[in-house]
């Protein structure tokens, strides 16, 4: 991999591209690429979970963690909803600051989580 991308660099060169400054090394560069994924990852995660609460508004909930007195989903819920979203945003940043090497592997959870809660709001919307 290392020498392939050695190769790359080398072609850029030769057409004179653009290149990262000398003291950047690849495994830099992949942390960087890494760290910006994360980040993208994070607008369909909250937007996903926002999808959700505002489809589940007024409905019957069967989480009990959600579910008020009457069984519906509230503003209170809503509140814990896009509570629990926000405190798990914090702690991916916690550990992607620490642990930089697994900003990738979160970014993909990130999508696959928002992709499925999107999936949950398109059914609640489509029960209405």
């Amino acid at each position: 991999m290392r020498v392939f991308a050695a190769l790359l660099i080398s072609v850029a060169a030769a057409r004179g591209a653009d290149l990262p400054a000398a003291h950047e090394s690849l495994d830099e560069m992949a942390r960087a690429a890494g760290l910006r994924s994360w980040k993208i990852s994070i607008a369909p995660l909250v937007t996903s979970q926002t999808l959700d609460a505002a489809s589940s508004y007024g409905m019957r909930e069967l989480n009990p963690l959600l579910a008020s007195s009457n069984g519906g989903f509230e503003m209170k819920a809503a509140a814990i909803k896009l509570g629990a979203t926000g405190v798990l945003v914090g702690v991916e940043y916690l550990v992607v600051r620490k642990y930089p090497r697994s900003a990738r592997a979160i970014s993909k959870l990130n999508w696959t989580t928002g992709i499925i809660t999107t999936g949950f709001a398109v059914h609640n919307f489509a029960i209405r």
